[in-house]
């Protein structure tokens, strides 16, 4: 096995490039230096090839098809960077192995189901009762500010302001820092729960994290999503054990909250097409077309739709009978 390669090199310099722009590239980064590691380890030193892409792609005969397309597009993608460096570089064509991308529906949450999820949080099980507290809190400010889960579970003491009444959200999927701003009644909350933290000496610094579990312990991603696993079982139901969807997750919230600030806006008459850039500056996406993709069709907003429709494009029509 070879130490480095022309493509090892050139991966690195890919993802610095992008990194440079303002991508974190976590997953793409972690599959490149395997496809990277994959031609050393066949000894291979020249450029990059349809074939070798391939290869690599279909390496392992359990892969699902749907990873074997998503490895293929992530080569396809460094492959058109390198080509434009590299005039030996081949470029494989996406397709092959179908698809990567598909839209999974996400679980519009009712406000009756959030509270049902904050209360069931209050009976998890925890010696000194903070981490119930935790998650249900953490739920309530997820819906209230549509924020990312791993944003929620980095904030520390100092980025949570409460004398002056927002979150200071850093380190974000694409670098872009802001501050959300806390409606009274979650600046209520969050100032209970941190008195809470504070009578048991949880916390030693402003760096400290805000939300942390049991004895003190940080309240990070994963203990978040195993606790949500425990507790969605509460919105079936009854007589229902088992989802004939995909289960809810926590990230539909953040779905949720693009989906019930739309509508609001429809309701109060407000020019969509305009806020749309604002509701994408708040969420952190890069352009607005990231939130339109948390758009879901429901009920109250094709109801909305509809009723557009009829009143631009139904006046002298007459339906079939």
């Amino acid at each position: 096995m070879i130490t480095d390669n022309k493509i090892t090199r050139q991966i690195e310099t890919y993802i610095e490039y992008k990194q440079s722009l303002g991508y974190q590239l976590k997953t793409e980064s972690q599959e490149l230096r395997r496809f990277a590691n994959y031609t050393r380890g066949i000894d291979y030193s020249g450029s990059l090839t349809v074939d070798l892409a391939m290869q690599w792609a279909s390496l392992n005969a359990n892969f699902s098809r749907w990873y074997m397309a998503r490895r293929l597009e992530t080569v396809h993608t460094f492959a058109v960077y390198v080509a434009c460096i590299d005039p030996n570089a081949q470029v494989p064509q996406t397709g092959a192995f179908g698809k990567c991308h598909g839209r999974v529906e996400p679980y519009i949450y009712t406000e009756k189901e959030i509270r049902m999820l904050m209360d069931e949080a209050l009976k998890l099980f925890a010696t000194d009762g903070i981490r119930g507290l935790t998650v249900s809190i953490a739920l309530g400010l997820l819906w209230a500010t549509g924020i990312r889960v791993s944003e929620l579970t980095r904030l520390t003491v100092k980025d949570v302001n409460l004398k002056d009444g927002y979150l200071f959200i850093k380190n974000t999927k694409f670098f872009k820092e802001r501050l959300i701003p806390l409606h009274p009644s979650a600046i209520k909350e969050l100032e209970n729960y941190n008195l809470e933290i504070q009578r048991k000496s949880y916390r030693c610094s402003q760096d400290d994290f805000f939300f942390v579990t049991s004895h003190g312990k940080p309240f990070n991603l994963r203990a978040f999503e195993y606790a949500f696993q425990l507790l969605r079982h509460c919105l079936l139901p009854d007589g229902v054990k088992d989802w004939n969807r995909r289960s809810p997750r926590l990230y539909d919230i953040r779905h949720t909250f693009a989906c019930r600030t739309i509508l609001k806006w429809y309701e109060s008459g407000e020019d969509v097409n305009r806020m749309i850039y604002v509701l994408s500056v708040y969420m952190g996406h890069v352009k607005p077309a990231d939130t339109y993709w948390y758009l879901t069709a429901t009920p109250e907003l094709l109801s909305i739709a509809c009723k557009k429709f009829e009143f631009r494009c139904g006046k002298g029509w007459t339906p079939y009978e």
